[in-house]
């Protein structure tokens, strides 16, 4: 039967509640394709909270088990339990209105986290220019993100965890105007931007004439090769310069539909010659970026997609 008020506790009802440690949604709200492995972007990698035997009886402790994983899932994505308290032994067990629907919460909110773990040290490439007046430049800073497994690469995203390309520093050399026209790009326009499971935040910068700023996709969302950003400087004279942010992922999906272990992020500076109605003048500049990663946090979830490697 199911779950109702006025009805007996079955085994079916229970493990419809919680359903199978991988996959995705069953037929009705289950939590364990949101806390356990699950399928795509479904799971924490956290452990699974158990079925109990179709011909026994669901005790106290099995349903603790079922509301202590439900309240820890929605902490870790709203910041508040469902306010379900959990049964304790010896008492008797009542039908709990809201469980279905808190557990549907859950689900619909899985990649949702009110909070966000420790940062990753910032791993940066040097972009180098450098060109006499009248030659165009450009330079190249190549990331590569590494998970050990597919599957922590799932938990990391699913879990709230972020990867974030931002600007470092800048030194003109040369102290030309040209030379400040890319660090406008990558500071000012530009600045910063993130990456989550399923979208790219806007840029934190402003200004200047995007070309391409996506927002959707994430780490679901990569193939072999994606224009996150691209931007032109906007300032006379300077037009044909611009900077442009890519990703792409090995992806391999593995067992559970992941999308890659191995990310790479490019960043691009390119320094067009300068326009006619301005005296050209040479380059020479450093431009520093940087690439980190956000972990999940870690108290209401444990460690799951252990430790990334920035290169």
């Amino acid at each position: 039967m199911t779950y109702a008020a006025g009805g007996l506790i079955q085994a079916t009802d229970f493990n419809n509640l919680v359903g199978a440690a991988a996959g995705t949604q069953g037929g009705g709200a289950q939590l364990n394709p949101v806390w356990a492995t699950g399928s795509g972007n479904y799971g924490y990698g956290q452990t699974a909270v158990g079925n109990v035997s179709v011909s026994g009886s669901v005790a106290a402790s099995n349903w603790a088990s079922l509301v202590n994983t439900l309240n820890s899932a929605r902490v870790h994505q709203s910041g508040s339990g469902s306010g379900i308290s959990a049964p304790t032994a010896g008492t008797t067990i009542s039908y709990l209105s809201t469980l279905t629907s808190a557990v549907s919460t859950a689900a619909t909110n899985r990649l949702s986290a009110a909070t966000v773990g420790t940062n990753t040290g910032t791993t940066t490439k040097t972009l180098s220019l450098s060109a006499a007046a009248g030659v165009a430049a450009s330079a190249t800073g190549v990331f590569t993100v590494t998970f050990s497994s597919v599957d922590q690469a799932r938990y990391f995203f699913n879990a709230g965890g972020r990867i974030i390309m931002a600007y470092s520093s800048f030194t003109n050399t040369g102290g030309t105007s040209r030379g400040t026209s890319i660090q406008t790009l990558a500071d000012t326009n530009f600045s910063s931007k993130q990456m989550n499971a399923t979208s790219f935040g806007a840029r934190a910068g402003a200004g200047g004439t995007v070309i391409a700023d996506s927002t959707a996709g994430g780490y679901y969302g990569l193939t072999g090769a994606n224009d996150v950003y691209t931007q032109i400087n906007s300032t006379s004279y300077y037009t044909g310069d611009y900077i442009q942010y890519t990703a792409a992922t090995n992806g391999t999906v593995g067992s559970y539909g992941a999308n890659g272990n191995v990310l790479t992020f490019i960043f691009v500076a390119y320094s067009a010659t300068t326009g006619s109605t301005q005296p050209a003048d040479s380059i020479n500049v450093s431009l520093v970026m940087g690439l980190y990663a956000t972990y999940p946090e870690s108290t209401n979830l444990s460690n799951s997609w252990g430790t990334v490697t920035i290169t």
